[in-house]
């Protein structure tokens, strides 16, 4: 009954923006490319020769960061309910995609491409429009990126100082996140990864793995103190890793 309650009287729209990852459920040899994208004649052609391995997107990704991503979600969920929190994941092959959405095996990446190819790919994938669209619509959004994945934003975002858009990033890429009053930068780079034992590539999602932990034991009224002070997520974590 108190649980119910405070679902009633403590309600946020949350959002996790995450990076899709080169380690899929499926690689077969054939799996898309650049080139595959490149017309929507090409692209059906070649979803149809794949149909075999399409997956929803939440389930392709098995790199660690995803993998802490999705078992934090599962824990907030299971006590919560399925609405508590949504999840889109930035691909580089497909754009902006829900986490049920059928996908199939591709080898596409922001990562390593020079910046003049990296904005082409992403006004081409309309990256920029099509997140900015999504997170005018919740009171919190979490972005789980690295430092191409950041930069194909293109930020910021022309949406209402109510959506709080918080980054987890490494404190190298500061420079990346722009100061105003409703982004917040949380570093989260090589040193807490060392002080909470976990690889660097998976620290984002171990990081919020352990916050979905404490929600979970918690409350909700977790997620509205981080929106106050987005830099709790560091104490949370530490003091739970």
């Amino acid at each position: 009954m108190a649980e119910s309650l405070q679902l009633t009287t403590i309600y946020m729209k949350i959002l996790v923006i995450t990076s899709c990852t080169g380690r899929k459920k499926h690689r077969p040899p054939n799996q898309l490319k650049y080139e595959d994208f490149a017309s929507p004649e090409e692209f059906h052609r070649r979803t149809a020769e794949l149909k075999d391995f399409k997956t929803a997107a939440a389930e392709m990704y098995t790199g660690q960061q995803h993998r802490y991503l999705m078992a934090g979600l599962e824990k907030v969920r299971k006590v919560y309910g399925a609405s508590v929190v949504d999840l889109h994941i930035i691909s580089a092959g497909y754009g902006l995609i829900a986490e049920d959405e059928a996908i199939v095996p591709y080898n596409v990446t922001f990562s390593g491409l020079n910046s003049g190819d990296l904005f082409a790919l992403s006004n081409g994938l309309q990256i920029h429009k099509r997140v900015e669209t999504l997170i005018a619509g919740y009171d919190l959004v979490f972005f789980l990126l690295g430092k191409e994945y950041v930069q194909a934003l293109q930020l910021p975002f022309e949406v209402p100082n109510t959506v709080p858009q918080i980054f987890l990033l490494g404190a190298g890429y500061r420079r990346l996140i722009p100061d105003l009053p409703n982004i917040h930068f949380v570093p989260a780079g090589s040193g807490l990864a060392r002080k909470l034992g976990v690889m660097s590539v998976a620290l984002k999602g171990f990081v919020f793995k352990q916050l979905c932990e404490v929600v979970c034991r918690e409350g909700l009224s977790i997620f509205e103190k981080v929106k106050q002070n987005p830099q709790l997520i560091l104490n949370t974590v530490l003091v739970n890793g």
